[in-house]
């Protein structure tokens, strides 16, 4: 359910967590942010692929996925994630905020961090 703000400038979608999974949206003037938090592994994948999907449909400048949450990520969620940015405008990248060494070591070793933007928590670039 996407809620909107006094203004209609921000809106936010309050997600369920399905299996070990949420997906928070918080759609701004500048960025979208996507907050997942839990697992995303092959069962919770289609679920997430939803969401950015849906995301991805309004056509977002600038997509920040707060991966904080994220306790385990496989290698296919990986590739969906990655993948979202072939949505973004030219010269975008997904940007991949607050991940866990985990989350990261996953990344470098499909070759897919050199397809994203990476960013300590507090969003500095690491």
């Amino acid at each position: 359910m996407w809620l909107w703000s006094d203004n209609d400038t921000h809106a936010a979608w309050s997600g369920r967590p399905v299996g070990q999974v949420s997906v928070h949206v918080y759609v701004g003037p500048e960025a979208t942010t996507v907050a997942v938090s839990g697992e995303l592994d092959l069962m919770t994948m289609p679920l997430v692929a939803r969401e950015l999907a849906q995301v991805l449909r309004e056509r977002p400048r600038r997509l920040i996925l707060d991966m904080a949450g994220i306790g385990f990520m496989d290698c296919g969620s990986a590739r969906l994630i990655v993948a979202a940015g072939r949505c973004l405008p030219p010269g975008q990248r997904p940007v991949i905020r607050g991940a866990s060494r985990a989350v990261l070591r996953v990344l470098q070793i499909t070759g897919l961090d050199a397809c994203c933007e990476i960013q300590a928590a507090d969003g500095k670039e690491g």
